[in-house]
């Protein structure tokens, strides 16, 4: 590939490696999108989304974070529920990821809190989709009586995730 791997040892203290490859960042600009395997047409764009994501978890932040830069999604991360009704107050979002199960304020109030909010302010509908391990039918019941308009199931499934991204973006 072009690069480089150097090892050092110290006795006692540990090694490090150090691997340096030339590669292109997937955020680059011009950089060629991925062909869908079904239609032959570039794979999902995000084009100008712009998406607020409610998760608690860092890791999960990171993975969100990861995807949907690399789809060229506008995204704006915040740690619990009432933290994202908050940036909805303040904003004017293109669709919601809203974890479930967060502290402070769980993603079905919050999603609730919105709902009531575009209700009293006749603002229009922001697609929340959910995003929970909890995807029995009951559960999915519950998320749509509290607003909530599509799920992803987790761990994520990429395409699942920008299928239902794309399912909202539609909205």
């Amino acid at each position: 590939m072009g690069g480089e791997v150097v090892a050092a040892s110290e006795l006692g203290g540990g090694s490090r490696f150090t691997v340096e490859l030339p590669l292109t960042r997937t955020g680059d600009a011009g950089r060629e999108r991925p062909l869908d395997v079904a239609t032959g047409a570039p794979a999902f764009d995000g084009g100008d989304l712009r998406v607020l994501a409610a998760e608690d978890n860092r890791v999960n932040q990171l993975v969100l974070s990861t995807l949907l830069g690399q789809a060229g999604i506008d995204l704006k991360l915040v740690s619990n529920g009432e933290e994202a009704v908050a940036e909805w107050e303040r904003t004017e979002w293109d669709l919601i990821l809203m974890d479930v199960q967060m502290p402070v304020m769980d993603g079905m109030t919050a999603a609730r809190h919105i709902r009531r909010r575009e209700a009293e302010t006749g603002r229009s509908a922001t697609p929340i989709i959910a995003l929970t391990a909890n995807a029995m039918d009951h559960q999915l019941d519950a998320y749509r009586a509290a607003g909530m308009s599509d799920f992803v199931a987790k761990p994520i499934n990429v395409g699942a995730l920008f299928e239902a991204i794309a399912r909202g973006a539609r909205a």
